[in-house]
């Protein structure tokens, strides 16, 4: 009996081992009317230390680069703490710049992939502009892909590599005649901390009444060394359809 226990319980630490790390789950909060900034949240439970965590980040899409004030960072480091505790902390903190830049209009998500879905290629999501009738033929496809681009590995990334990951995001259509290249690391920001591996997760699109007509934003996860394994985080990309 006590060997059947133990073996069930070194199973159970096999599956959970495998399984380590963790992953940051998000929430669209919007745009502006004018579509220029975009905001988003990501949540979870931090690998480690096992406490909720939430955080907000405002986006200029114009500059490409965070509002001044964000992102807004929240943790719940009480015992038996929820994840809504950090969230509606995250949620109370950013409330004010969210409201005098007016972020609360709806975006439309095109595409989704979470990473627990099977998926053959991470690395590529296709997606329509617009909603097309089921048993329609697609008129527009596209396909965001991001690529790895080496970079040598700072001092303080030197124990998980020599390299450290940067991306680049292009977008194609679906006959290949046009690809734009969306974005490329020019340098890998030190809050990304040592990314390995890149994923799409999400593309969201914010349609205006004055130019430009439309806005996209792709949601990339950034795959990076945890305390039990590969945590991922999310970052927003502004991007044009060819």
């Amino acid at each position: 009996m006590r060997f059947l226990l133990g073996l069930i319980i070194l199973v159970f630490a096999a599956t959970n081992s495998a399984r380590a790390g963790d992953n940051a789950e998000r929430a669209v909060i919007g745009f502006s009317p004018d579509g220029r900034y975009f905001a988003f949240e990501q949540y979870g439970i931090q690998d480690g230390s096992g406490f909720p965590f939430s955080e907000i980040f405002i986006i200029d899409l114009d500059a490409n680069a965070w509002v001044k004030g964000s992102p807004f960072r929240e943790k719940a480091e009480e015992d038996g703490a929820l994840v809504s505790a950090a969230r509606m902390r995250a949620q109370k903190a950013a409330g004010s710049l969210l409201a005098q830049l007016k972020v609360a209009e709806p975006g439309e998500i095109l595409a989704s992939q979470p990473v627990t879905e099977a998926s053959q290629d991470r690395h590529r999501l296709s997606f329509d502009p617009f909603f097309i009738s089921l048993g329609n033929q697609p008129a527009n496809r596209y396909t965001l892909a991001v690529d790895l681009v080496p970079f040598p590995a700072p001092e303080a990334c030197r124990d998980h590599g020599d390299n450290q990951m940067g991306l680049k995001l292009t977008i194609t259509d679906n006959d290949k005649s046009l690809t734009n290249e969306a974005y490329e690391d020019a340098a890998i920001p030190s809050s990304r901390y040592c990314p390995h591996d890149y994923d799409v997760a999400d593309v969201i699109v914010y349609r205006t009444y004055s130019p430009p007509a439309e806005r996209l934003v792709a949601l990339v996860g950034v795959h990076t060394p945890g305390f039990e394994g590969s945590d991922r985080r999310l970052i927003a990309i502004p991007f044009s359809l060819p």
